[in-house]
């Protein structure tokens, strides 16, 4: 009885017939969860639908500093859906917020009702187009996994050129996200920064440097100081990866790829309008730009490179410091500061990394 009343409740099933639904309570199985139990992690075989009788779950992508809420779900509600259809990996985790019961589907009974009851597959479609509808980013999370895959391809493909740069992607992100989210409390960026601002940030970060891809190793590895020529040449690599996505976004028009173009464009331009390659000054320079901008400028500071050796984290913030009004956001390096001890955490966090001590 209990059974069938949950499935009348629920987006997929309460329009089945009552037949239908009686061989549908067969098939699911009862399962309890405590408060902050998981349920399954994102990348787990998708096998199964679950079904909330009674409680809520949250969904959440990513993992660390990364983490991000996608939505909490209630009684009635079902998920592990989008999986079944696309045979793809789980694209979220899912936690019990408190005490939950579910019933649980296996993909066999999931399938056999999308090939024999048009009601069902109907009802999937519409959940789907729904949440397809409701994503400014993405028209699927198989698609977003493809386009990160491709993404950190890229970026792996510029970083490869350098050998000491070990971790630096991985950081930069990292520092990115940290960055952006302590800003969204600030009442001077809370109206821009959101969650998909974090997001692109967090998916397209790594391509900052994705045009040294075509500056010759003799400038890009050179131990030394680069001469004047040399120096010119190197800041190319700006100019060269804007125009690589510039192709990219005539086939996909994602605000994710816009985001990663304002950033391999202009994270070495100055506030101060003496960087380059446009000379933009203030707030022309696009904010995840000068958000690139500190935490770029960071990393390399504290890591080894052919012409230098690492710093310390307190000489670093000095240094950055020093730049206020001239390289960096007077408003956001403030924000940095306040958090320091974050931004040394997150170097150090990583394999590879190559620091000193104070």
């Amino acid at each position: 009885m209990e059974i069938t009343q949950v499935l009348r409740n629920s987006t997929l099933f309460g329009n089945l017939d009552t037949e239908v639904l009686a061989v549908v309570a067969g098939q699911l199985a009862p399962l309890y969860y405590g408060a902050d139990e998981l349920i399954f992690r994102e990348g787990d075989l998708a096998d199964c639908y679950f079904l909330i009788a009674l409680g809520d779950v949250v969904l959440t992508k990513g993992s660390g500093i990364a983490q991000r809420e996608i939505c909490h779900l209630g009684a009635g509600s079902g998920f592990g859906e989008m999986g079944l259809v696309s045979d793809e990996p789980r694209s979220v985790t899912v936690c019990a917020t408190v005490d939950t019961r579910l019933y649980r589907l296996n993909r066999d009974g999931f399938d056999a009702l999308i090939d024999s009851e048009p009601y069902f597959a109907r009802n999937v479609l519409h959940l789907l187009s729904g949440r397809l509808r409701s994503s400014d980013e993405v028209a699927s999370q198989v698609l977003l996994r493809a386009h990160q895959g491709l993404i950190m391809s890229l970026s792996q493909l510029a970083e490869s050129r350098d050998k000491e740069t070990g971790g630096h992607l991985q950081r930069v992100r990292d520092y990115c996200v940290l960055l952006a989210k302590l800003m969204a409390r600030h009442p001077l960026f809370e109206a821009e920064i959101d969650d998909h601002f974090i997001e692109a940030l967090y998916h397209v970060s790594p391509l900052h440097d994705i045009g040294k891809v075509g500056i010759r190793d003799e400038v890009l590895l050179k131990p030394g100081k680069l001469t004047e020529q040399e120096y010119t040449e190197m800041k190319c690599h700006a100019e060269i990866g804007s125009r690589s996505l510039e192709t990219v976004m005539q086939y996909c028009q994602l605000d994710m790829f816009r985001v990663a173009q304002n950033i391999v464009r202009s994270h070495h331009e100055r506030y101060d309008g003496t960087g380059y390659p446009d000379g933009l000054t203030g707030n022309a320079i696009p904010l995840e730009a000068r958000i690139m901008s500190l935490a770029d400028v960071y990393d390399a500071l504290r890591s080894r490179r052919p012409y230098k050796e690492p710093m310390g984290h307190e000489k670093a913030m000095q240094i950055l410091l020093a730049g206020t009004n001239a390289a960096f956001d007077p408003q956001i390096l403030p924000i940095m500061m306040e958090n320091a001890a974050e931004f040394a955490r997150i170097h150090d966090q990583y394999d590879g990394a190559t620091g000193s001590p104070e």
